[in-house]
């Protein structure tokens, strides 16, 4: 049981048993602590700017073989509680939290498919408008079609959640190795095709990072279809939780 820590840089926030840097886009980033790294065997470390944190994804799932197996970055973990709201709460009490323990994360596994982050807006409106707010929406309709033609029985799924307007973000998860299977076979079949189809040469730097922004959106449309058994868990960023923030935190929500 492994939770695989995503990184492009060197880092030294403190990791708790279980969890194990992994450098991505490893192909050109230097890895000075010896990390693993995504550019080894079966990889696809050259996409990581438009592919992020998959590049990562897609190395687990070619060359390790944790029974239970979880992806998080280096600026971002869950913590053991199950919303915002008591995780803000702790860090007013106790100053900081920590990345849940491994052992509680195969725990819950017990009675759930897959721990994701507890979701969340995204931007005004459904899934699918806050994409087009902050994206080039003609890609996700790329995806829409791909989806038809490659998985037919996901695309009431995905039109499913295209109308919600919450999702878990960040592409993070803990999950058996059967389902992170599964969910990597369909995912990079659908996004290679999509790459195929689409023309991101003339985006930002930003903006090419498209095909990580749409794995974000295929997780809830995956689990939808597999009707997963979902435990949610609020995520924090290191750099950003302190008591301040979630005072600010608090204040805003007592004061909306």
């Amino acid at each position: 049981m492994t939770t695989y820590v995503i990184t492009h840089k060197q880092f030294n926030y403190p990791l708790p048993t279980g969890y194990r840097p992994i450098l991505v886009g490893a192909v050109k980033n230097a890895n000075p602590d010896h990390y693993l790294a995504d550019d080894e065997g079966d990889n696809i470390s050259i996409k990581n700017p438009s592919f992020c944190e998959l590049t990562g994804l897609y190395w687990m799932w070619k060359h390790t073989t944790d029974e239970t197996v979880g992806l998080a970055h280096y600026r971002r973990y869950f913590s053991k509680y199950s919303n915002r709201g008591q995780m803000y709460l702790a860090t007013l009490v106790k100053g900081q939290v920590r990345p849940v323990a491994e052992t509680e994360l195969t725990k819950l596994l017990q009675n759930f498919d897959w721990v994701v982050a507890e979701p969340e807006v995204g931007g005004p409106g459904t899934i699918k408008e806050q994409f087009g707010t902050f994206h080039e929406s003609d890609d996700l309709q790329t995806t829409r079609q791909v989806i038809s033609e490659i998985s037919p029985e996901v695309l009431p799924s995905f039109d499913q959640v295209m109308n919600q307007k919450q999702i878990s973000f960040y592409n993070m998860f803990y999950t058996r190795r059967r389902e992170m299977t599964a969910y990597c076979e369909w995912l990079f079949k659908v996004l290679f095709e999509v790459e195929r189809r689409t023309d991101i040469s003339n985006y930002d730097a930003y903006q090419q990072r498209l095909y990580g922004f749409l794995a974000e959106r295929l997780l809830n449309v995956w689990l939808t279809y597999r009707q997963a058994r979902l435990k949610y868990l609020a995520e924090y960023q290191t750099d950003q939780l302190n008591r301040q923030y979630a005072f600010d935190r608090f204040k805003r929500k007592f004061q909306g």
